[in-house]
């Protein structure tokens, strides 16, 4: 195991964050848009994301509970959806790999993965299990939470609450941001529009 792989393991997985809880009010977004059929108005208020410790107490894994309300008004003879979610970003991906999964880079010796005995690579002596820590660049995912058709002249909204987030094998921030999409259409024109909310970290 590299001297990398060594201090990733040690903080990642021997390190729990607190066990602390931390509600954190977002400030409310709101926008329009003007359009060939009228124009459609689209916002995100009442956002609160309860920050928690992991349930596995591992520091690779985050929770939260996220609530918020977002809303959607169209203007015109037109329909569409509004869809309401998160971007959940990590900053970097952890994932433990075995010995027993490497076996192409250890052509010639012989080995039962789980097994107790050490392997004998090149007179030196490996106590199974061995294990090495793979880091990836961090993605951001996008996680959609709920979906509403829209009525013209009329305002719709969802109200999410406590909406479990769970993040798993990352390391470093995790940053997550809201979004609201607008997807209208009219006999004549498909217009589109969004917001975002300021992004936090868990």
């Amino acid at each position: 195991m590299t001297g990398l792989a060594a201090a990733v393991v040690a903080v990642g997985v021997g390190a729990a964050p607190p066990a602390t809880a931390e509600i954190v009010p977002m400030a409310p977004h709101e926008k329009s848009f003007a359009s060939p059929f009228g124009g459609f108005t689209v916002g995100t208020r009442d956002e609160t994301i309860n920050r928690m410790p992991p349930i596995n107490m591992v520091g690779t894994t985050r929770e939260a509970l996220v609530s918020l309300v977002s809303y959607a008004s169209i203007d015109g003879p037109a329909g569409g959806v509004l869809r309401t979610g998160y971007h959940v970003g990590c900053a970097v991906a952890v994932t433990l790999a075995t010995l027993g999964s490497q076996s192409e880079e250890l052509q010639g010796y012989s080995f039962t993965p789980g097994s107790t005995t050490p392997l004998n690579l090149n007179g030196f002596l490996a106590p199974e299990p061995l294990a090495t820590v793979n880091l990836a660049p961090g993605e951001v995912k996008e996680v959609q939470l709920a979906e509403k058709e829209l009525i013209p002249g009329k305002t719709v909204s969802t109200i999410i609450r406590d909406f479990h987030l769970i993040v798993n094998s990352c390391e470093g921030p995790v940053t997550i941001r809201e979004y609201a999409y607008v997807y209208a259409k009219s006999a004549e024109v498909d217009d589109s529009g969004a917001i975002f909310g300021d992004p936090a970290w868990l």
